[in-house]
């Protein structure tokens, strides 16, 4: 694992805003906010050297959003360039809990609490793997 990443603390995801996230407006569609933090802990997972599909097939082990706590702040727009700011708020054995927050030119315009659950083929909670909440934890623990 890369060294910098025990200095990380928050796994910071550029997004730009094309069209296809906007109304007729400019205006990013509530909506895509929620499709922005996700791809931000999809490329979090991956930087952890491993993929949600391996994750899958290899360990047995789905990723699910129980809960998500959204503040819209401000909205972005067409062709803005924002940053995903994720960090690790608490993790335990079969969950973890993210802030994930949303920022446009160093301003804050989305602030989002979201709560995910490791799960097996069952659908029934399941032991995040043991390398991968060691690796988030050197990413982006306290």
């Amino acid at each position: 694992m890369n060294d910098n990443l025990n200095r990380i603390r928050t796994f910071n995801f550029p997004i730009k805003v094309y069209y296809e996230d906007t109304d007729a407006e400019g205006v990013v569609y509530y909506a895509n906010y929620l499709k922005f933090i996700e791809r931000a802990r999809t490329e979090m997972i991956n930087v952890c050297d491993t993929s949600l599909k391996i994750l899958h097939k290899d360990y047995d082990s789905r990723f699910i959003v129980k809960i998500c706590n959204l503040d819209f702040i401000k909205s972005a727009h067409l062709e803005d360039v924002l940053e995903v700011k994720t960090s690790l708020k608490k993790i335990s054995n079969a969950s973890f809990v993210l802030d994930q927050n949303i920022f446009h030119n160093e301003h804050l315009i989305l602030k989002a609490e979201v709560v995910i659950v490791c799960i097996n083929r069952d659908y029934k909670p399941s032991k995040i793997p043991d390398f991968l909440k060691r690796k988030i934890q050197l990413l982006i623990g306290q």
